[in-house]
C-alpha cells in the first residue's frame, strides 16, 4: 500500500498507445480507453483531528461526487478512537479531488489554527494500474474546528431590520432576510433603488456570517453614499438555507446529483419577497432601479435572473460565478436566446487564485464577455469584466471589491 502525505507534490501521469490500422486492435484500444475511464482507485483518508466532547461524524466534502459534491456531510468517515477518523472512497483514476473536512455542516468546517479558512485540500488520483487492489492512503490533519472558535462581534453598520422567519410557499421554509436602509432614510419621504443580495448572512455582519467574515455592504454602502459616489440605496439581504445549492440553480449537476429549484427560488424572490419589500419600504419599484447580485452560485443565479427577468432586475453582480455548473449550461442558454435581454448594467468578475483550477476559472469569464460581445453588449457601458489578481473564492476577497462593484451598479 501507498502512502501519500498531504502537501507533497502531485504527478499528473499521461498515457499514450501506438496507431495501427487492425480492426481488432483499434476495438481494444476503444474498450481500453472504456476500461480506463471507469476505473477506480481505492483511496483511503486517515483524518486526525482535534477531540470534541459530542460524538459528531466526520465528513469529507467534496467536488467530486463520491465525496458528496460539495454537501457538508458529504462522505461519512468511521471515528477511530477519539481523534482519528478513517474512510475509503473508489475515486476515478486520474480525477482531482478539492475537499475539506467538517462535522456535517458549513458551520463545523475545519479551520486553521488561528481560526482562518483555508483553501480546498487537492489531491490527485493516480492511474489504477499503479496501485492495484491495495489503492492509496491520504492523510490529513486538522487544525481546528469553525465552531470552537470565538464568535466576531456584531459588526452591523447603520440601520439594519431584520425580517425573521420569512416563508415560502414555493419552497415550503424559512429564513431570515435583513434590509438595510440607507443613511436619511427616516427622515425623508424619498423612495430609492433596491439591491437584492444572495447568501444574505454573509452581507453585513460577521457574527452571522458562516465563516465569520462579512462582504461589509453595510460599510460600504455607508461611505459611498455620505462620499456621494453612489445614490441612497436599499439593500436586500436574503439567507441561504440549507437547500441552497438546489435552490440556486435550475439544472441538475450529473457530479453532484443536485440542483433543479431554482424556478421555485425565482418566484419566491419575485413573487413573495420583492411585493413584501415594495410595500413595507419605500423603494423604486420599476426594473431599472432593481438589481440582483451574488457570489459563487450566487453569482450563477445572479447572472441568469439578469438575463431571463431582465423585466423585474435590469443590474446585476455576477461575482465568482460557478460557471461551470452542470457542465456550463449557462453558456447554452444564453447562446440559445434570439433576443438579448436590456440589461442595464452587468459586473463580472474572478479572482486568479480560486479553487485547483484558477486559469480554467478565469479562461471560463474571458469566454462570458465574448459571449456577452457577441450578443450586442458593449464592455465598459453594458458590462465590466474584470480579473482580480490574487484573490481567491472567499467573502474575504468579495468584501475587497464590493465597492467598486456598487460603484458600478449605481453609476
Amino acid at each position: 500500500m501507498v502512502h501519500i502525505i498531504l502537501g507533497a507534490a502531485l504527478a499528473v501521469l499521461l498515457a499514450g498507445g501506438v496507431s495501427v490500422s487492425s480492426k481488432t486492435t483499434r476495438t481494444r484500444k476503444v474498450e481500453n480507453r472504456k476500461a480506463a475511464a471507469e476505473a477506480r482507485v481505492a483511496v483511503r483518508f486517515e483524518v486526525r483531528f482535534p477531540a470534541v466532547s459530542s460524538p459528531d461524524t466526520i465528513y469529507l466534502s467534496g467536488n467530486l461526487k463520491e465525496a458528496g459534491a460539495w454537501r457538508p456531510d458529504g462522505m461519512a468517515l468511521d471515528r477511530n478512537g477519539h481523534d482519528l477518523a478513517v474512510g475509503v472512497a473508489r475515486l476515478p483514476a486520474g480525477s482531482v479531488l478539492e475537499y475539506k473536512i467538517t462535522r456535517g455542516s458549513w458551520s463545523t468546517v475545519e479551520k486553521d489554527s488561528a481560526y482562518e479558512d483555508i483553501p480546498n485540500r487537492l489531491f490527485v488520483v493516480p492511474a489504477a494500474s499503479e496501485h492495484g487492489r491495495d489503492g492509496v492512503v491520504v492523510r490529513a490533519d486538522v487544525a481546528a474546528w469553525a465552531d470552537a472558535a470565538p464568535r466576531p462581534a456584531s459588526t452591523l453598520t447603520g440601520d439594519i431590520r431584520f425580517h425573521e422567519r420569512f416563508g415560502s410557499r414555493h419552497l415550503g421554509n424559512e429564513r431570515t432576510i435583513a434590509v438595510y436602509l440607507p443613511p436619511g432614510y427616516e427622515t425623508s419621504k424619498a423612495r430609492y433603488p433596491v439591491l437584492y443580495v444572495h447568501d444574505g448572512q454573509n452581507a453585513f455582519d460577521a457574527h452571522s456570517s458562516v465563516i465569520g467574515v462579512e462582504w461589509g455592504i453595510d460599510e460600504r454602502c455607508q461611505e459611498l453614499i455620505e462620499s456621494g459616489e453612489i445614490p441612497p440605496v436599499i439593500v436586500v439581504a436574503v439567507w441561504n438555507s440549507d437547500d441552497r445549492m438546489s435552490e440556486y440553480t435550475t439544472a441538475v449537476d450529473t457530479g453532484h446529483g443536485q440542483g433543479g429549484r431554482g424556478r421555485l427560488y425565482e418566484k419566491f424572490l419575485i413573487e413573495e419577497v420583492k411585493p413584501y419589500i415594495d410595500r413595507v419600504y419605500r423603494t423604486k419599484r420599476g426594473r431599472e432601479h432593481t438589481a440582483v447580485m451574488g457570489s459563487s452560485l450566487g453569482g450563477l443565479l445572479s447572472l441568469r435572473l439578469a438575463w431571463e427577468r431582465s423585466d423585474v432586475f435590469s443590474r446585476a453582480g455576477v461575482v465568482s460565478p460557478a460557471l461551470w455548473w452542470a457542465d456550463g449550461e449557462i453558456f447554452r442558454r444564453i447562446e440559445r436566446s434570439q433576443r438579448p435581454p436590456k440589461i442595464s448594467r452587468l459586473w463580472i468578475d474572478m479572482g486568479t487564485a480560486e479553487g485547483g483550477h484558477p486559469e480554467f476559472n478565469v479562461d471560463t469569464l474571458r469566454r462570458l464577455g465574448s459571449l456577452l460581445e457577441k450578443k450586442g453588449y458593449a464592455r465598459g457601458r453594458d458590462f465590466m469584466e474584470f480579473v482580480a489578481e490574487g484573490a481567491d473564492h472567499s467573502e474575504r476577497a468579495w468584501s475587497a471589491r464590493v465597492g467598486d462593484i456598487l460603484k458600478y451598479l449605481f453609476n
